[in-house]
């Protein structure tokens, strides 16, 4: 009789358990445990959820203004733009410690606000411009904003009369543009392009802390006597870091 169909049935059972552990390598009572995967996006975006690495918001305000003197018109305009660039983070990377690494930052997107462009007609005198006096000013107005490598896609906001169609006055295509046109004046009074709100939104990109995500506009201005027209262009640059 072979001795093994003597033994219980929990001993049997004790002994095929403890003969797969050896197997295995794994000895009886031991606890088993894997390596944990750096966090995916998805993981990075729960953590954020949870609070500590939460959304935050970088804004650029600028001013910039110039004197155009135009000695074919014998006029001088001053032309001034204000806008706001808005951009909307979160750190990318943990550190091996489960800290957040603070060299890369996930731009998740950016948002133009308010640009305006202002232009008062100033009269010439002698080598300069007259800034006490005004003269009866119509103006072809526009600017165009892109970020500075073209990398980056715009879209226009609903009930704004921008435009992401390439345009030989600006430096980037289709898609990586977004301008406006508008005709204002004549008046002695300074002339002015609003555009109150957000009417360009960015797509988002991964970029360094130091050197930050940087955006072009440029203001093209075609100042307009009874009988003839001059035209200035000028160039802003602003960074988000």
């Amino acid at each position: 009789m072979n001795p093994q169909t003597n033994l219980p049935r929990a001993a049997t059972s004790c002994l095929a358990a403890l003969l797969l552990s050896l197997v295995l390598g794994v000895l009886p009572g031991a606890s088993v445990s894997s390596a944990s995967p750096a966090p995916d996006d998805g993981a990075a975006a729960a953590v954020a959820a949870r609070g500590d690495n939460p959304t935050r918001t970088s804004v650029a305000k600028f001013r910039k203004n110039w004197v155009f003197r135009s000695p074919r018109l014998n006029r001088c305009a001053f032309i001034e733009v204000t806008a706001r660039m808005e951009g909307h983070w979160r750190w990318a990377y943990r550190n091996p410690d489960g800290s957040w690494n603070h060299n890369t930052k996930n731009w998740l997107g950016f948002d133009l606000k308010n640009p305006a462009v202002h232009v008062t007609g100033w009269p010439i005198l002698g080598a300069g411009c007259n800034s006490t006096e005004r003269w009866k000013i119509k103006a072809n107005i526009s600017q165009g904003w892109y970020q500075s490598g073209c990398d980056l896609d715009v879209s226009v906001a609903v009930g704004f009369p921008w435009s992401i169609e390439a345009s030989p006055s600006y430096q980037c295509g289709t898609k990586r543009l977004g301008h406006t046109t508008s005709t204002e004046g004549p008046s002695r009074k300074t002339l002015h392009q609003y555009n109150t709100g957000v009417p360009l939104h960015f797509d988002g990109v991964l970029a360094d802390r130091t050197s930050g995500v940087g955006f072009s506009g440029d203001v093209i201005v075609r100042i307009h006597t009874r009988n003839a027209s001059d035209r200035f262009k000028g160039h802003m640059l602003v960074a988000l870091k």
